[in-house]
């Protein structure tokens, strides 16, 4: 569906990788995007990996500029929008199924580091080390039958580096990790459990304490977070035209959709109906 929908004059005869990690060049991806992407939440992990070039990525409701020798990591689950390529792009662009990921990698760690920012920055000999092991990854998966022990292998290499280089640059505090695991179960509960100490309680902190958590690593309130996460899944729902503004509305527990609507006014500056507007007319 992602490929029909978002990709554009893919060659007929362009072989697609069908293994649970996939690699692909994004020099040959960036000349196939429909940019602007429409929200989206993933349903699997994935990695870009910089060499040359830019591009600028919406990640949850903040926009980021991915720079010549980065990496962004984009866990499951997190909602994102591909906004902008340039033409010179060079790197790699690598998909990680979550049943593979949990094979492959201990991933928390790696995830906590990215949750509160989500590029990393790589000195030159990590760059071409990162180049190095994606050219390997590549070999081994475009062939006509891959070994994905082999290509897994060298990928779990890669993930391992890409959290010492992390730690190096960002140990995690107990106020930070507090923070993080409170977004992920907001990301867990939102549509149910809108209230603040019900989040406190499952973190056995007070209220007071987490919102100043919160507060500190992502510059938002309990509350705002926990309204942003259900705007912006929202916003995806609202892409199907069979579902009334109402029923959106009703599904995210919000009995009063002039409520929904004003929260969600606040949050895009435009209401649910002029949102699906847009969004129809950018995607025809």
């Amino acid at each position: 569906m992602f490929k029909e929908e978002y990709l554009k004059n893919i060659p007929l005869d362009f072989q697609w990788q069908k293994t649970s990690l996939q690699i692909y060049s994004l020099r040959f991806l960036s000349n196939h995007f429909k940019l602007p992407l429409p929200i989206l939440q993933t349903d699997y992990h994935f990695l870009f990996y910089i060499r040359e070039g830019c591009f600028i990525n919406r990640i949850n409701n903040q926009i980021y500029e991915c720079e010549a020798d980065s990496l962004i990591f984009i866990s499951t689950g997190t909602i994102t929008s591909l906004q902008k390529i340039s033409n010179n792009i060079k790197g790699y662009f690598i998909l990680i199924e979550e049943e593979m990921m949990a094979i492959l990698f201990n991933q928390q760690d790696l995830l906590n580091i990215f949750m509160i920012d989500p590029i990393l920055k790589l000195e030159k000999v990590d760059s071409d080390w990162m180049h190095r092991i994606g050219q390997l990854i590549t070999t081994e998966l475009d062939t006509a039958f891959p070994n994905i022990q082999t290509s897994s292998n060298l990928t779990n290499a890669m993930l391992n580096k890409i959290l010492l280089l992390s730690k190096n640059h960002r140990a995690i505090s107990r106020p930070q990790q507090i923070a993080i695991q409170f977004k992920q179960l907001v990301y867990q509960h939102f549509i149910i459990e809108k209230s603040i100490s019900f989040y406190a309680d499952r973190l056995t902190v007070s209220s007071n304490y987490l919102n100043r958590c919160v507060k500190m690593v992502f510059n938002k309130s309990c509350k705002e977070v926990i309204t942003e996460v259900a705007i912006l899944n929202s916003q995806i729902l609202l892409a199907d035209n069979t579902k009334s503004i109402s029923e959106i509305s009703f599904y995210l527990n919000y009995e009063d959709t002039s409520y929904f609507t004003r929260l969600f006014k606040n949050f895009t500056g435009t209401t649910p109906s002029e949102y699906r507007i847009k969004l129809m007319h950018d995607l025809s």
